[in-house]
């Protein structure tokens, strides 16, 4: 007996469609479905806090088309132009680095500036590689001539002017992105005399931050031989008096011995989103933690399926797929493995209110107490979802009626984008899986050298993290995946036009770093 379009299972042998039963059997229907959620254990889940670190994401070139201005924020329909305020200029065939697209507009960095040009406003593309390469040949020439090694365009092509200082722009922290370097080398700090306030502003007189306690540790991040020093310790980041901070080699050799986790960190006084010095540099010891961005990465890849067919038993993105045929496969393309039919992907995962569902879960609908169907949520009320025969892959909203639970799969927590050194060894023996065999290795980083015009954040939405970034060919490695390479895990998140079958391209902070490593080959292992 064929199977009513949309319905996922047959049950007992009937055709059951929610949206047709009969006003006197909802009742009926809607006590058996809670009775099915009574029987789950549902969980109510942390609220995933993004903490205000930048993360580092590859460049994706523009070039202004004339003179433009940058704004701080999108000029919505109601505003009037200047109602919206300026907080810089770039002037025609200037630089800028495309963060984020909005529509009809674009967040952009260019320098010190960070905020909104529309999209129509720049050049992007084929047109912006062109430009790019004729920008690459004055800073080569330039370069060749002074006898310096070529480092990009940056101090070739024009960048904006900032009309507001960065500490007022609002639009400054709208995402946390940037194309410039993020994670630096730790160079430690420690307060061996006494306890050492960290400061607002380089003035004795100006807010108390934090306190470093005696024997607590910081890290050094910019600053360094001058009288104020800007140093991070915990989530305390301002400035300190050179003098009140040791910082040698014995101190280094000292921290290294016994390990930083012994040490006591800054006690926080001002919390970081009210401290004006917190973004002093966008440095830190570690990177921050975009949690939203594999998730609207997962959703704008479902949604370009959007239109295809429905097919019953189907698994196919473009040829056509059943509800849990769709949702599986594009799991699968970000490394996730889900059951096959919408009553087993029901108790895969953690199971949570539908009310707390975040854009890439999973929602599940009962009829009579039996899970019939599957939706991606997407966020603000709307699904992507192979509905029907007649309808086939669609937005659609919520069916609030017969949706019963929820269930996340994804990994968004802080443990998801850690990283660290990459000739760390974190992974035990237990954890090795199948030797996938023997790959090139070789290395690169965000900067203009090793990523082309195309090139944004990272295939599957995550930041480049070294320690944990690698780029590979997906059809060999999927996304997702976690690798050992030379006893350190991996994560397959990016790919290249150059990394194909056993080739692996692995992240790194800076430039100086992946020339120096060079090429080698290891063998690649599966973690369990």
């Amino acid at each position: 007996m064929e199977l009513k379009p949309g319905l996922d299972i047959n049950f007992n042998n009937e055709n059951i469609d929610a949206n047709k039963l009969k006003p006197e059997k909802i009742s009926s229907e809607k006590i058996k479905n809670a009775s099915l959620v009574l029987k789950q254990k549902l969980v109510k889940l942390p609220e995933v806090v993004e903490d205000y670190r930048f993360w580092t994401v590859a460049r994706k070139y523009a070039f202004a088309k004339n003179d433009i201005i940058i704004r701080e924020s999108i000029v919505s329909e109601e505003d009037k132009e200047d109602e919206v305020r300026v907080i810089g200029k770039l002037r025609k065939n200037g630089l800028l680095y495309i963060l984020k697209e909005e529509d009809e507009w674009l967040y952009v960095e260019s320098g010190r500036v960070r905020g909104f040009v529309r999209s129509e406003e720049v050049i992007t593309g084929e047109e912006a590689g062109q430009q790019l390469e004729i920008y690459q040949k004055k800073a080569k020439d330039r370069a060749e001539k002074l006898k310096q090694e070529y480092t990009g365009i940056e101090d070739t092509a024009p960048m904006a002017q900032e009309w507001v200082p960065w500490q007022k722009n609002n639009a400054y922290t709208y995402l946390r992105a940037t194309v410039n370097q993020t994670v630096v080398e730790k160079k430690y700090g420690f307060a061996e005399d006494g306890a050492v306030e960290v400061m607002e502003d380089k003035d004795e007189g100006s807010r108390i931050i934090g306190v470093i306690p005696k024997g607590g540790l910081c890290f050094i991040l910019e600053d360094k031989g001058e009288e104020w020093i800007y140093v991070e310790s915990g989530d305390v980041r301002g400035f300190v008096k050179r003098k009140t901070i040791q910082h040698n080699e014995e101190i280094t050799k000292l921290v290294e011995e016994k390990k930083e986790d012994i040490f006591p960190l800054a006690e926080e006084k001002i919390k970081p989103e009210e401290n004006r010095a917190c973004y002093y540099t966008l440095t830190s010891t570690k990177s921050g933690i975009p949690s939203g961005e594999i998730r609207s990465s997962i959703v704008e890849f479902a949604g370009q399926f959007v239109g295809n067919p429905y097919v019953w038993g189907g698994t196919s993105l473009t040829e056509g797929a059943d509800c849990s045929g769709f949702v599986q496969s594009i799991y699968k393309q970000f490394g996730y493995e889900l059951p096959r039919v919408s009553r087993d992907q029901a108790q895969y995962g953690t199971k949570i209110p539908v009310e707390d569902a975040l854009p890439g879960d999973l929602i599940f609908y009962a009829n009579s107490g039996n899970i019939y169907h599957v939706v991606m949520y997407a966020g603000d009320g709307k699904t992507i979802e192979a509905m029907s025969t007649d309808m086939g892959i669609v937005q659609s909203d919520v069916n609030k009626e017969n949706a019963v639970w929820a269930t996340r799969v994804l990994k968004d927590n802080g443990y998801e984008y850690a990283g660290g050194s990459i000739n760390d060894v974190n992974a035990t023996q237990d954890m090795y899986g199948k030797n996938l065999g023997t790959f090139k290795l070789t290395y690169y980083c965000a900067c203009e050298l090793c990523c082309n015009v195309e090139t944004g954040i990272t295939a599957t939405g995550a930041p480049v993290v070294e320690g944990r970034t690698i780029a590979v060919d997906p059809k060999v490695i999927p996304y997702g995946t976690q690798v050992i390479i030379g006893g350190h895990v991996f994560t397959a998140e990016d790919c290249g036009g150059a990394i194909k079958e056993k080739h692996i391209d692995i992240y790194v902070n800076d430039h100086a770093s992946a020339l120096e490593l060079g090429v080698s080959y290891a063998d690649v292992y599966l973690k369990k």
